[in-house]
C-alpha cells in the first residue's frame, strides 16, 4: 500500500511498512502489498536483516530509493573497472539501498548501503597508519568498523577479467553501510550480505570470502 505526501513542491511516494506483515487498521488476515523497491532491498541485504533494520529505525512510513538488482550493480562496476587506469582516483558510488523512515514529516532515521571501487589499495591496509583502523578478515578482505559515525566499511579484492594487471590489489571493491539506529552486529549483517550478493555477480577471478562474523579487533 502506498500514500502520496508533499514535501515542499515535491510529491514523494512513501511506502507504508508494518513489520510483521499485517496492515494496521485493516481486517485481520489482510496482507500488506510490499513495495517492489523494498523487495529489492531484501534481495540485496537479506529479508530478515531489512525487517530488523526498519523496526529499529522506528518509522511507520519508509521511503525507499536506489535498489538496483545485484547483477545490475555488478555490470556497472565491471564496466568501470575495465576502463580504469592507475591515475584514476575518482570512482562512482552506487547506492544499493537507501531507506528513509518518517515520523510525520520528519525523518526519524536513515539506512544507506552503497558500493564503489576503493581509492585505497590493499597494500595500504597493512601500513602502520591504516592498520590501527582496519581489521584484516582474510587475505582478500579488510574491515573498517568506524570510518564515520554509525558506519561500517568492507574492502575486498576482486580481480575482474579484462582489466589491467594492477587492478586486483590497487582497485579493490568497497562496501559501506550507515545507520545510526542500528547496532554494529546488524550493520555487519547488512553489509556482509550485500557484499556477497554483489561479488557473486561480479565474475571475480577468485571470489572474496566474506566472513559471517565481524572480524575481532587485534
Amino acid at each position: 500500500m502506498t500514500m502520496l505526501r508533499r514535501y515542499g513542491n515535491r510529491t514523494t511516494v512513501i511506502t507504508v511498512l508494518v513489520v510483521g506483515g499485517l496492515l494496521s487498521g485493516c481486517s485481520e488476515g489482510e496482507v500488506r502489498a510490499e513495495s517492489p523497491k523494498l523487495g529489492q532491498c531484501k534481495a540485496l541485504l537479506g529479508a530478515g536483516n531489512v525487517e530488523a533494520a526498519v523496526k529499529l529505525t522506528g518509522g511507520g512510513d519508509v521511503e525507499v530509493s536506489g535498489t538496483p538488482q545485484a547483477d545490475v550493480l555488478a555490470d556497472r562496476l565491471v564496466r568501470e573497472a575495465k576502463r580504469w587506469q592507475e591515475s584514476d582516483l575518482q570512482h562512482t558510488r552506487y547506492t544499493g539501498c537507501r531507506m528513509d523512515a518518517f515520523e510525520g514529516d520528519r525523518i526519524s532515521g536513515t539506512i544507506d548501503v552503497s558500493v564503489k571501487w576503493s581509492a585505497l589499495s590493499l597494500a595500504m591496509m597493512d601500513s602502520p597508519e591504516n592498520s590501527r583502523t582496519w581489521r584484516r578478515a582474510n587475505e582478500s578482505v579488510y574491515v573498517q568498523p568506524e570510518p564515520g559515525p554509525a558506519q561500517l566499511r568492507l574492502v575486498a579484492e576482486c580481480a575482474v577479467p579484462g582489466t589491467i594487471a594492477s587492478q586486483p590489489s590497487d582497485l579493490p571493491i568497497q562496501f559501506d553501510v550507515a545507520g545510526a539506529s542500528l547496532g554494529t552486529e546488524l550493520r555487519w549483517k547488512l553489509l556482509s550480505t550485500f557484499a556477497r550478493s554483489v561479488t557473486e555477480e561480479m565474475g571475480c577471478a577468485k571470489a572474496p570470502v566474506i566472513p559471517s562474523a565481524l572480524p575481532p579487533s587485534a
